[in-house]
């Protein structure tokens, strides 16, 4: 008996620290991250694959017969981009005169779960956002859409926040070289807090 005790007490030691570890690896993370939150890098799985569904998803959800124009966070890796823009085709990235423009603003992934808040142009003529929840990963991949939230709050018309390597590649060094020279005339770009309004209420039709 004396034998068999401290093997289960060691048994179940490595049971709660499996667990914990477990519950740590699922803590909610952001990218961008804010308020201190756990970050996500641009290229580490599956945070392309989180962002290029729930756009896609929202997309042809809302506005499936327009072009997409997307745009992504400031903290863009520049070597993660193609990835993106692969996953993302026949959408293009933001140049900064367009319009239409859907602007991914956050990530967040906790666990099984997932949540992107995209900025997008609705029928009325302004920016609003909508946010594409996720779910169904297992091993912490193949997340896959479910259903959108509306948040009636107009937003901001998109500033183009590609990396200026790809907007020089893809719009034209007079592009790039006027979107750099702006960027220096305001400074760094200030992390913006996705809206937190109350959505659209039960029986309510959400504006598009």
């Amino acid at each position: 008996m004396d034998r068999i005790v401290p093997a289960r007490i060691a048994s179940w030691a490595t049971g709660a620290a499996l667990v914990a570890s477990l519950a740590a690896c699922s803590a909610p993370r952001t990218w961008p991250s804010m308020g201190g939150a756990p970050g996500i890098s641009t290229d580490t799985p599956p945070l392309p694959q989180v962002v290029i569904s729930a756009v896609k998803f929202a997309h042809e959800q809302i506005a499936k017969d327009s072009p997409l124009v997307y745009n992504l966070p400031a903290e863009m890796n520049v070597a993660a981009f193609p990835t993106f823009e692969r996953g993302l085709a026949p959408g293009k990235p933001m140049c900064p005169s367009d319009t239409n423009v859907w602007t991914v603003r956050q990530a967040r992934i906790d666990g099984s779960k997932a949540q992107v808040d995209i900025e997008y142009p609705s029928r009325d003529g302004f920016y609003q956002t909508v946010t594409v929840h996720l779910g169904g990963a297992s091993g912490g991949f193949d997340y896959r859409p479910s259903y959108l939230q509306y948040w009636k709050v107009p937003v901001k018309d998109p500033v183009c926040t590609q990396p200026i390597e790809v907007v020089e590649r893809t719009c034209g060094k007079a592009a790039a070289d006027e979107l750099r020279a702006r960027r220096a005339a305001s400074g760094p770009a200030s992390a913006t807090q996705p809206p937190r309004a109350a959505p659209a209420a039960g029986g309510e039709e959400p504006t598009k």
